[in-house]
């Protein structure tokens, strides 16, 4: 496991210039992960590059992971469409439809509160885009374990390293965004 790298900054685009400027540095990220810590929240990202060698495929993954600071009831996964998926939901996999055309192509969606996620992702253009842009990810918001009182998550998986820090930061806005919808804090200000 590489070092953990920290930032810690009042602003997205303070935040950002520290893990620009470092992952400018490292160069090769084959195996980096920074917390980024804004205004109370955290998230930690992880990027993965294994090359493989002779017989052996290689892998790539980029995951950003939340711990979301205040229980929610709501829970939802978002994934891509692809012919695994489409057999899933021919063995009864709930595919819920959010009422937005590209989105629920793009994506099998999975929540106990359609309604909630409805408000919590059609209203943001930005935060859709996003999404679109990166239809290979999985979202998800949901509990670690499925022990009473689990820690909850939001977590943002792809299984392609994402190394540009303009993308990166994309990603970590549309999740900074969900975090302040779903669990606001009293001190915090955008």
């Amino acid at each position: 496991m590489s070092n953990v790298h920290i930032f810690f900054a009042d602003t997205e685009t303070t935040l950002w210039q520290e893990v620009a400027a470092n992952i400018a540095q490292e160069g090769d990220l084959f195996d980096y992960t920074a917390e980024l810590i804004q205004n109370g929240y955290h998230m930690q990202l992880d990027i993965e590059i294994d090359l493989g060698g002779g017989f052996e495929g290689g892998f790539q993954s980029t995951t950003m992971t939340a711990l979301v600071p205040n229980h929610t009831p709501l829970r939802f996964a978002l994934h891509e469409q692809d012919w695994l998926h489409e057999l899933g939901k021919l063995l009864g996999m709930t595919d819920v439809k959010l009422g937005d055309p590209e989105l629920d192509a793009a994506f099998i969606i999975t929540t106990n509160d359609v309604t909630a996620l409805r408000e919590l992702l059609l209203p943001d253009a930005a935060l859709r885009q996003t999404l679109l842009r990166h239809q290979q990810c999985r979202l998800t918001l949901a509990p670690a374990s499925h022990e009473a009182g689990a820690d909850v998550y939001l977590t943002f998986s792809r299984e392609t390293a994402l190394t540009d820090p303009a993308e990166l930061r994309e990603v970590y806005h549309a999740l900074f965004t969900l975090l302040r919808k779903i669990a606001p804090l009293p001190h915090v200000t955008t």
